[in-house]
């Protein structure tokens, strides 16, 4: 499983440890600012809700994709659970891959479809590529987990960022996204 963008948006001031016994929960601090901390907990796979392929946490609070036990690699849906910054639950999906429209999807089933991408090897790079994006996307101003984007739009515009910055590795990282969100 992938722990990415942790450190994406708030690079200030970040550590993890291991809390709970059976080594399910990890809890850390972000830096938002200089001197001012927020807490996050990442929640891993467990017997409720399946096993984890993808648990991201910034300023929000912090989203996990489940593979449920049930799960159909030929019809893929996964289990999205958000929790708020005080670790309320405040979303519990289904996500069927098929249905998600990178034109207008929130960071959900986004989050959902860049997971299943890396998790299934189709795009390893995925989850990564839409962290970064989103982090970019968002750096400034109040999001929601909730709120639709147009994600073609959004990896375009990183994928020229990287392109002009002189980072083809990074360039080829998104493009590589870029060309299954097309499909």
């Amino acid at each position: 499983m992938n722990v990415g963008g942790v450190n994406t948006t708030y690079p200030l001031g970040y550590e993890m440890r291991r809390t709970a016994a059976a080594g399910k929960t990890y809890t850390g601090n972000m830096g938002k600012t200089e001197g001012v901390k927020s807490s996050f907990a990442l929640h891993i796979s467990n017997e409720e809700d399946g096993t984890a392929i993808g648990s991201s946490a910034d300023r929000n609070g912090s989203v996990t994709v489940y593979k449920p036990k049930d799960f159909d690699p030929a019809n893929p849906v996964y289990k999205v659970k958000a929790w708020d910054s005080a670790g309320n639950v405040t979303e519990e999906r289904m996500v069927d891959i098929s249905k998600v429209n990178p034109g207008n999807s929130d960071y959900l089933d986004m989050f959902a479809y860049s997971s299943h991408l890396a998790d299934s090897g189709k795009c390893p790079d995925a989850q990564g590529a839409f962290i970064g994006a989103n982090a970019n996307y968002n750096a400034d101003s109040v999001y929601s987990y909730f709120n639709k984007a147009n994600w073609f739009g959004i990896i375009k515009d990183m994928m020229q960022m990287q392109y002009d910055a002189g980072n083809l590795a990074g360039y080829a990282k998104y493009k590589q996204f870029w060309d299954f969100l097309e499909q």
